[in-house]
């Protein structure tokens, strides 16, 4: 019971390097019901670039991870009824039901993770949109192959995610976009790329 290659998930904001050695092929702004989020999933880049063709760079790329999202597993949801809880009385998610197994990364080295067996992932989200936020984003948007570059999108909900230029993206929050998509007729969104 495996996944083929397990997600990474970056979690330690303060020593991550910020446009240095990893690009971004997507990055999403995501209206939750406590704000905007930034995430976005990242390629680190290996090799000298200056030797490095174009058609070679997908090669090149050995490690995939989310930045900004981190993966939770839970149970099922239930009423807290221990009178001396924080949360008793409302719905809370109970204990998942989880195993450690030991599988080989790309480069060949054993590594542990954790699988679900029963339960269901929640994802939380640890980059608000800020200005100083949106700065440290913007240097992970860029070229990442031949013919590919970062694509910027807006999520609502289960709704599809918008596809935007970056003109749009880093200056509007999801709200305004998502408002300006309601005034307009349905096959004229304003800055969607088609």
């Amino acid at each position: 019971m495996s996944l083929s290659i397990p997600q990474r998930f970056i979690t330690d904001l303060e020593n991550f390097t910020w446009g240095e050695d990893w690009r971004a092929t997507r990055i999403i702004k995501e209206k939750r019901t406590d704000g905007e989020y930034y995430f976005a999933n990242i390629v680190r880049y290996y090799g000298e670039k200056e030797d490095t063709h174009d058609y070679d760079i997908a090669e090149s790329y050995l490690e995939t991870a989310w930045l900004g999202r981190v993966e939770k597993f839970v149970g099922k949801r239930m009423h807290d009824t221990d009178p001396d809880s924080k949360s008793f009385g409302k719905r809370i998610y109970s204990e998942a039901i989880t195993e450690t197994i030991t599988e080989k990364d790309q480069k060949g080295k054993p590594i542990e993770r954790e699988v679900l067996l029963e339960g269901k992932v929640i994802y939380q989200y640890i980059i608000p949109v800020t200005v100083e936020n949106t700065k440290k984003m913007r240097t992970l948007q860029g070229q990442i192959a031949l013919n590919q570059e970062t694509l910027l999108m807006y999520v609502y909900g289960a709704s599809a995610p918008y596809v935007v230029e970056p003109e749009i993206f880093w200056k509007m929050t999801c709200a305004d976009y998502l408002n300006s998509l309601r005034a307009i007729p349905q096959k004229q969104h304003i800055g969607q790329k088609t």
